[in-house]
C-alpha cells in the first residue's frame, strides 16, 4: 500500500477513536513525505488539518506554527481561497491570545483576499472576525461598523444561523455603550430566528439576555408606565426561558431566572410574589451547592419580606 494512504489511514482511524495524540503523530509523517515529494498544496493542506488538531488539543502555539506553513505552501501555489481562509484562522488564534494588533492584521489580509475573490461568506466571517476583536479592545463604535457589514452579508446570503448569531453580537456592541433601546430590536430578531430555526439552547440564552436588557432599561426610565411596560417585557422573556430551563433539567438556569424574576417583580412593587420567587430560588441554590448565590438570593429574600412588612 502507498505510504501516505496508509498513513493517512491511520490518522482517520485515530481520529474515529479519539486518539488524536496518534493522529497528530501520523500526519505530522504526511507532512513530511508531501515535502519531500515536492508536493507543496498536500503539504499545505496536511499542515492545515494538522494545525485544527494542535488547536483542538489546545495548544495555540502550534497550531499557530503549522497555519504559517500552511500559509506560505497556499501562497506558493496560489490558492487565494484556502490563503484567506489561513489567514484567517491565524487572525483568530491570535485574538484568543490576546495579540490583538497582530489579529487585526491578519483579518484584514483574509477580508481583502475574500473581497478581491467575490468570496462573500468568507468576507462575512472576517468582517464579523474584526467586529470581535475591536470588541475585545474596548473599541464599540469601530465593532458596531464591522458587525453591521456582516449583518447585511448574512442577509444576502440568506444565512439565518450565521445572521442569528451576528445579531447577538451587533447587540452586545451596543451594549457595551449602554445604547440598550438600540441592541434589543437586535436580540429580539435573533429570538424570532432561534425560534424557527430550533436552536433551543441558545435561544435560552438570548432570552434571558433579553430579560435583562429590559429590567435594567425598565430601571433607568423615568416615566413609571413605560418602565412598568419594560418590566413586563422583562417577565415575559424571563418566563420563557424558565420554561425551556425546565424542559432541559437545566436547574442552574432555573434557578437563575427565579431570582431574576423576583428582582423584577420587587422592581414594579410586587413583594409578595417576589418572596415566593426568591424562596424557590434559594431553595435550588442550596440544593445544588451555590453558596455564595444561596446566601446573596437569602439576602434579597429579607429585604423583600422587609418591605411587605414594613
Amino acid at each position: 500500500m502507498n505510504k501516505q494512504l496508509e498513513l493517512l489511514r491511520q490518522v482517520r482511524l485515530a481520529l474515529n477513536n479519539n486518539q488524536f495524540h496518534d493522529a497528530i503523530d501520523a500526519l505530522e509523517q504526511v507532512v513530511k513525505l508531501a515535502d519531500e515529494n515536492g508536493d507543496i498544496g498536500a503539504k499545505g493542506r496536511h499542515l492545515g488539518n494538522l494545525a485544527l488538531l494542535y488547536y483542538r488539543l489546545d495548544r495555540p502555539k502550534k497550531a499557530l506554527s503549522a497555519f504559517k506553513e500552511a500559509l506560505i505552501c497556499a501562497q506558493q501555489v496560489n490558492d487565494r481561497f484556502t490563503e484567506s481562509g489561513l489567514l484567517g484562522n491565524i487572525g483568530n488564534i491570535l485574538r484568543e491570545m490576546k495579540h490583538y494588533k497582530d489579529a487585526l492584521q491578519y483579518l484584514d489580509a483574509a477580508l481583502q483576499i475574500a473581497e478581491a475573490e467575490n468570496n462573500t461568506r468568507g468576507r462575512g466571517i472576517w468582517l464579523s472576525n474584526i467586529g470581535l476583536v475591536y470588541d475585545d479592545l474596548k473599541q464599540p463604535q469601530e465593532a458596531i461598523r464591522y458587525h453591521l457589514e456582516a449583518v447585511e452579508v448574512a442577509r444576502e446570503l440568506n444565512d439565518q444561523r450565521g445572521l442569528s448569531s451576528r445579531l447577538s453580537n451587533l447587540g452586545n456592541s451596543y451594549v457595551s455603550i449602554g445604547d440598550l433601546q438600540a441592541a434589543i430590536p437586535y436580540f429580539e430578531e435573533t429570538v424570532s430566528i432561534l425560534r424557527a430555526i430550533g436552536e433551543t439552547n441558545e435561544l435560552a440564552l438570548r432570552l434571558g439576555i433579553l430579560g435583562n436588557l429590559y429590567s435594567e432599561w425598565g430601571r433607568s426610565l423615568e416615566n413609571p408606565h413605560e418602565a412598568y411596560r419594560a418590566f413586563q417585557h422583562a417577565l415575559d422573556f424571563y418566563i420563557e426561558t424558565l420554561k425551556i430551563a425546565r424542559e432541559l433539567n437545566d436547574v442552574v438556569t432555573h434557578a437563575q431566572v427565579m431570582r431574576s424574576i423576583a428582582h423584577v417583580l420587587m422592581f414594579m412593587g410586587h413583594a409578595p410574589q417576589a418572596v415566593e420567587y426568591y424562596q424557590t430560588a434559594a431553595e435550588l441554590f442550596q440544593a445544588l451547592g451555590m453558596q455564595q448565590e444561596y446566601e446573596q438570593t437569602r439576602h434579597d429574600l429579607k429585604l423583600a419580606e422587609k418591605t411587605i412588612s414594613d
